[in-house]
């Protein structure tokens, strides 16, 4: 428990400075307050009983001013503590997210994408809290506790005697309730980042939920996790209410102990009703923060269940590291090479398994096989989303792991199967590629994707608003969009994975004869599995469970016995074959 007290100390280092006026007025105020029973005190003793008429208006005028000192200085305080609160909350956010960009997506292949909605959403504020609850609230805890104590002392011993029993029943009574805290704040949070996951997935998967019928089923497992999130929640809450209670159990014994003991030591004159009086406000202004301190213990186990969270998430190291020195790359010309590359997700399960090729600048490369044969993953390296597990991968002779990231993705541009659209508009989802590209460039690969027809056709054209995800367009409105990001880019390397995919066989054409266009003079790796649309390629590598199995032009590949003439058979069927043989042995 302490390393994550220390560590979550540690975060609020750069904001100490900003604090200290926080904390001067935390320390200063609890001293402030406690000048009011002093005043109650001479007016009871001084000014009434003494009948000092001469002393009356002094101290209601001093009543009156230290009143608004201490509401000044609260007030104050409390606009601090908001501003540094959010400004931490932010710089925490910005944190996490960032960590999130880093990690590799080996990582997300592992974990949900809510895990970290929840660490932001949830678990950070907890954290942001944790610093004002803990620190702050404690030090004006107990600059207030040691000042009561003090001026009691001085008042009357022995009711502060009396009143000397509350601290370590306090003591008990937090360390008894608060212990189960923790954890159960930890289940509690871990639930609510599964509710968030599940919420997440049935929003996206929508459309296969009406179309099974399952809706009933995904509402019965959204209502089991909210029941027992409501269970989580619950105890947590009936925690704190008996923490609460207990201590106003305590409160009210331990306040009848000293009015009862001062109500006696002013019968046999051993002090004043002013004193008692005083006493009574001093308990109170004594015992406030020290429960105050039995609620900051519970609100720190549970801030702590949430650092638990975030620390866990930020102690990820990512797979993918730029090095100190990593250069950006100069003058590119887009050679390729790949050198007894060898890659799995997890170490027992290889994805690729020594894989050598090069792909010469202008040329393009295909990549063909079956579904899982490690074709997308060879793109993916080549993005440095991994890194080999052995071998390398080289621009122009360097080492992808010598070029710095965003230099090195700076040079490339790409159009993956799946594509995704911000919820934004038109022009911001296609000047994605190019920040600041002007409207002209942006049509100018709009007509070059042939997706400017059907833009102008949009209710407010490049300002149309997509949806999340882009649903309000088709899946080929959406693969054209995609490629004229790749177009207004302007890449060295084109990366395409299966770019028409989602296009029907005229729209596929215009399309094709578009990344004909772009690729030229540019270095391309094409995954497909249309054969139609490689066959012009310069190469095309065929890849299987890892491997490269066969590398050569599409008449090459077809002049041999293997996997490409089966793929291009299945596709185009025998007697096409038979014929595209006939004109091969012609030529």
């Amino acid at each position: 428990m302490f390393h994550i007290i220390r560590r979550s100390l540690g975060e609020f280092q750069s904001f100490w400075t900003a604090w200290l006026p926080l904390m001067l007025l935390t320390a200063v105020t609890p001293v402030l307050v406690l000048g009011m029973p002093l005043l109650e005190r001479r007016l009871v003793d001084n000014v009434i009983g003494a009948r000092d008429l001469d002393l009356l208006v002094p101290t209601i005028v001093g009543y009156a001013l230290l009143w608004v000192a201490i509401t000044v200085c609260q007030q104050v305080a409390s606009g601090l503590r908001s501003f540094l609160s959010e400004r931490f909350l932010v710089h925490l956010r910005g944190q996490l997210f960032r960590h999130a960009e880093r990690l590799s997506l080996a990582f997300s292949h592992r974990e949900h994408s809510s895990r970290t909605t929840a660490l932001v959403s949830n678990d950070a504020p907890m954290l942001a809290d944790f610093f004002y609850s803990t620190v702050v609230l404690g030090l004006g805890s107990c600059v207030a506790i040691v000042s009561a104590v003090g001026l009691m002392l001085q008042l009357n011993w022995q009711l502060a005697l009396a009143a000397g029993i509350a601290p370590p029943l306090v003591a008990v009574l937090a360390g008894y309730l608060t212990r189960p805290l923790r954890p159960a704040s930890r289940r509690a949070q871990d639930k609510a980042a599964e509710l968030t996951e599940h919420i997440q997935e049935n929003t996206a998967g929508m459309r296969e939920v009406a179309a099974f019928g399952r809706e009933q089923s995904q509402a019965t497992r959204i209502n089991q996790i909210l029941q027992d999130l409501l269970g989580l929640r619950m105890r947590l809450a009936f925690m704190g209410i008996g923490l609460q209670a207990g201590q106003s159990v305590l409160s009210l014994a331990v306040t009848l102990v000293v009015l009862g003991f001062g109500a006696y030591l002013v019968i046999i004159g051993h002090t004043t009703l002013g004193t008692v009086i005083a006493m009574r406000s001093f308990f109170n202004l004594f015992f406030q923060p020290l429960s105050m301190i039995g609620t900051m213990i519970g609100g720190a186990q549970q801030a702590l269940g949430a650092a638990e969270r975030v620390f866990d998430f930020l102690d990820h190291t990512p797979l993918v590291k730029e090095k100190p020195n990593a250069a950006a790359p100069r003058r590119v010309r887009g050679a390729l090479a790949f050198e007894d590359v060898s890659f799995g997700y997890h170490a027992d399960t290889p994805v690729l398994n020594g894989v050598s090729f090069h792909a010469e600048p202008g040329e393009r490369v295909a990549l063909v096989g079956p579904s899982g044969a490690g074709k997308s993953t060879l793109l993916g390296l080549v993005l440095r989303f991994y890194d080999p597990d052995r071998g390398r991968v080289l621009l122009d002779g360097v080492d992808l792991r010598e070029l710095t990231l965003a230099g090195l993705r700076e040079q490339i541009g790409t159009v993956f199967q799946d594509t995704f659209l911000f919820a934004t508009t038109v022009r911001e989802n296609v000047a994605f590629a190019r920040l600041g590209a002007d409207d002209a460039a942006i049509e100018a690969a709009l007509r070059a994707a042939h997706a400017w027809d059907f833009i102008q056709s949009l209710p407010h054209g490049l300002d149309t608003q997509l949806g999340e995800r882009g649903t309000r367009l088709s899946e080929g409105q959406r693969q054209r969009l995609a490629i004229a990001r790749a177009i207004l880019r302007d890449p060295r390397i084109l990366l395409l994975d299966e770019p028409t995919s989602a296009l029907d066989a005229r729209t596929e054409r215009e399309v094709q004869s578009a990344l004909d266009e772009l690729a030229h003079d540019r270095t391309t790796l094409v995954v497909a599995h249309r054969l139609s649309t490689i066959l012009d390629a310069n190469r095309i590598l065929v890849v299987d469970h890892g491997r490269l199995l066969q590398q050569g032009t599409h008449a090459e590949l077809l002049r041999q016995d293997g996997m490409y003439r089966d793929l291009f058979e299945l596709q185009f069927g025998s007697q096409l074959r038979r014929s595209a043989e006939r004109v091969l042995v012609a030529s």
